[in-house]
């Protein structure tokens, strides 16, 4: 079964740096493939809140559709998390 799960919706620098909302991030399952679209601040806490929990050691990967901080500042996190760290994959 496929499953999405929105962790943000904030956009744009005022917002984030406001932290008015939780910045960007989509988790996406399908066939056990798990990806993370653009980690936005927060994503990485939003995941460990989320029910049922997403483990970032499980993830297979990380998209960034920019570089820009609202989409893109927790991926070094999230790659250091399902690398263990750099040991793996």
């Amino acid at each position: 079964m496929a499953l999405i799960k929105i962790l943000g919706t904030a956009g744009a620098r005022y917002v984030v740096a406001k932290q008015l909302r939780a910045s960007a991030g989509t988790y996406l399952e399908h066939d056990g493939t798990r990806l993370v679209l653009d980690p936005g601040p927060g994503t990485l806490v939003h995941m460990a809140k989320a029910r049922p929990r997403l483990d970032v050691e499980k993830l297979s990967g990380v998209i960034l559709t920019h570089a820009h901080l609202d989409h893109s500042n927790d991926v070094n996190i999230l790659i250091d998390g399902l690398t263990e760290g750099g040991l793996k994959k």
